[in-house]
């Protein structure tokens, strides 16, 4: 299941990388999120507020490409108040989450805007702290558990926290960071589709809860979760049943390890019809007593 090799500079020093490939995202004028990123930074200067980029860019920058092109990007701030987000991104709000989470549409491009003490995890006590130094703790994903400065000033390198993100690059295993989530089906769905985008293996906790929760959720449901979440079925519920199945196999019959996914083609063929399946066991049967299709022709 895994890729090709890890670049050996993402290795010896990936948080230099990432300062670079983010400070690249943000300021290289042919990328399709530059004007958005220098939107949104005035706006940040203006008001004087901190502002760090939070979990699945990161991700991408440095485990998939320097050039990656994020889905969406998450922004926590602090020093704001989440009416005082409602505010000054007046226009640019599409809704705003449970949580108190704004989904902004910046240059038509989709930017997800919370307060640093609005995090979920904080808000329930899960992580301890509550500042941008533990934000990498209250994601499920290891993957995902990184955060970093989107401003800088000049002779000050920016500020990134993320030891269990860079471990999980570093030995290509997806694992759980925070178990605790309210959204299970979800979780099982990002689970998979990310380790197969990355190529990376799933620990052990992460199989034991996929193999856990993957039985116990219908298929028709975790289809339904992936519309919502992504606006289309990226897996459909033969690719999530085989999953889950292999997981579960997997899980039971080793000792705790990482476990491999199969590759994309490995799940497109069909189980054959029943027909088929009686026509072979007939064929079978015949074979192993002795009928026409073992008789001597000599």
């Amino acid at each position: 299941m895994r890729g090709s090799p890890t670049d050996s500079a993402v290795i010896h020093d990936p948080v230099g990388v990432l300062r670079r490939r983010l400070s690249d995202f943000v300021t290289r004028v042919p990328h399709p999120w530059h004007g958005a990123m220098r939107t949104l930074l005035d706006v940040f200067r203006e008001h004087d507020w901190q502002v760090f980029v939070f979990g699945g860019t990161l991700r991408d920058l440095l485990a998939v490409s320097a050039t990656a092109a994020p889905r969406d990007v998450d922004l926590v701030v602090a020093g704001a108040t989440g009416d005082a987000l409602r505010q000054v991104f007046s226009r640019e709000l599409v809704r705003v989450n449970r949580f108190g989470g704004l989904r902004l549409q910046v240059q038509k491009l989709p930017v997800d805007v919370w307060t640093l003490e609005s995090t979920w995890a904080f808000q329930q006590r899960l992580v301890p702290g509550g500042d941008f130094a533990h934000l990498p703790r209250t994601t499920f994903l290891n993957v995902e558990a990184v955060t970093a400065e989107l401003d800088t000033r000049k002779g000050r390198a920016r500020q990134v926290y993320g030891d269990a993100f860079f471990r999980a690059v570093r030995e290509q295993v997806l694992e759980i960071n925070l178990e605790e989530n309210p959204y299970e089906g979800l979780c099982v769905v990002r689970s998979l589709l990310t380790a197969r985008k990355l190529h990376y293996a799933l620990g052990p906790r992460l199989a034991q809860y996929i193999a856990h929760h993957g039985s116990r959720i219908d298929a028709a449901e975790l289809e339904a979760i992936q519309r919502s979440h992504y606006g289309r079925v990226r897996l459909d519920r033969d690719q999530l049943m085989r999953l889950t199945r292999i997981v579960s196999r997997k899980v039971t019959a080793t000792r705790p390890r990482p476990v491999e996914l199969p590759r994309v083609r490995q799940l497109e063929w069909k189980l054959p019809r029943p027909q088929q399946l009686d026509w072979h066991s007939r064929e079978w049967r015949s074979t192993s007593r002795g009928g026409p299709t073992s008789q001597s022709t000599g």
